[in-house]
């Protein structure tokens, strides 16, 4: 790595330019002999305006500039440059005629870096001159790697954001090959697990759930019926009504999914887990495995309870045909004190969203054996 004192040298990328400002051609040219003496390029303007337009166009290292000249005097020029962000970094030297207390009061309060009296010492001169071109280049030095390091982060930030996207895709996917293991021997309930994940981030975003709590039901719902996985074909997909000892198996599907969620170690698996456990709880506690009632239940399982009744209801089963929208209302209706009264109303208030989604889903068709997107 270079040594820092070469990279603050004077002109070592190129040649430095000080921009002199005054009316007077005799102080015009006393600064100009300076400034050759010392190497660097003079640059001058007989007034303020003049002044302005050069530094836009030649982007000066310092400003060394008169207070009084015609038009706008160097108080406000400097004023104006210090005001604004793409000039207030540069240096401001005042030189002045004025002793006065108050005009030097006046010079430091419009943010000049320097002052220098007329006549100027040019012992005096040099070091000032020295002094703010290290302080100028110290400052171009971090704003330059302020900058990069900005682009840095900038680029940092997309990268992480295109991963986590690319590790979302890849868990969200994941979840549902994984839930398509329990569904796939069942082709009716096909449609069934894109369907559950979207009416039930409808209602919970309608009954104000967070952001995060929404997209941890959407991506956990589609697990409900994971521990189906662990049910014969001959209880799973009976025609007609099962037995008590069936049916007793059958509940037994909340407890195998809940084992296959256990132990999670993200929100969205915590969520999956209570769904899938839950989601035959009913509000009342006449529900299964546990008999919770009320706000003992999560309100993700509770959300899914009706949701997947809704679906069922819906739908054609081995053991029942699809029932139409105004039927499983009339059905979910009847039997209202099995359901948060908050998700039973919340349920009515979007029932016809309920009514579309399943529409739109049936005349889809989805084949879940080649979707891979929730």
């Amino acid at each position: 790595m270079a040594d820092r004192t070469e990279y603050f040298a004077p002109g070592m990328n190129r040649k430095t330019k000080i921009l002199v400002a005054d009316d007077d051609r005799f102080y015009i040219q006393i600064f100009s002999d300076l400034i050759d003496g010392l190497g660097y390029e003079c640059i001058s303007a007989s007034n303020g305006m003049e002044a302005l337009e050069k530094i836009r166009a030649c982007k000066p290292d310092i400003l060394i500039i008169d207070v009084v000249m015609p038009g706008m005097n160097g108080f406000e020029v400097t004023r104006r440059l210090k005001n604004d962000p793409a000039t207030m970094h540069l240096p401001i030297v005042i030189v002045t005629s004025l002793t006065d207390r108050g005009s030097k009061l006046k010079g430091l309060e419009s943010g000049a870096d320097e002052l220098l009296s007329k006549p100027v010492d040019e012992a005096e001169f040099r070091a000032r001159i020295g002094n703010l071109l290290k302080v100028k280049r110290y400052e171009d030095y971090l704003l330059e790697n302020g900058k990069k390091l900005e682009g840095e982060v900038v680029d940092k930030t997309v990268q992480l954001e295109r991963a986590f996207e690319k590790i979302r895709h890849g868990y969200v996917e994941t979840v549902y090959r994984l839930t398509l293991a329990a569904e796939y021997r069942d082709k009716e309930t096909g449609g069934h697990i894109k369907r559950i994940s979207l009416y039930s981030r409808l209602l919970a975003s309608h009954m104000g759930l967070s952001e995060q709590a929404v997209e941890a039901i959407f991506f956990g719902s589609p697990m409900h019926d994971v521990g189906k996985i662990g049910i014969p074909d001959s209880v799973l997909l009976k025609e007609g009504s099962h037995t008590p000892e069936e049916f007793e198996l059958m509940k037994t599907h909340t407890t195998i999914g809940g084992n296959i969620l256990r132990d999670p170690d993200s929100g969205i698996l915590l969520t999956a887990k209570e769904i899938a456990l839950t989601h035959h709880e009913r509000w009342d506690g006449n529900g299964y495995p546990r008999g919770l009632k009320g706000d003992e239940i999560p309100i993700s399982g509770r959300i899914v309870h009706l949701v997947d009744i809704y679906d069922a209801l819906r739908s054609r089963r081995p053991y029942k045909e699809a029932f139409d929208h105004e039927t499983a209302c009339g059905i979910i209706d009847s039997q209202k004190e099995r359901f948060d009264p908050a998700v039973f109303k919340g349920f009515h208030a979007l029932a016809e969203e309920f009514r579309v989604l399943f529409d739109k889903s049936a005349m889809e068709e989805p084949d879940l054996r080649k979707t891979t997107q929730l």
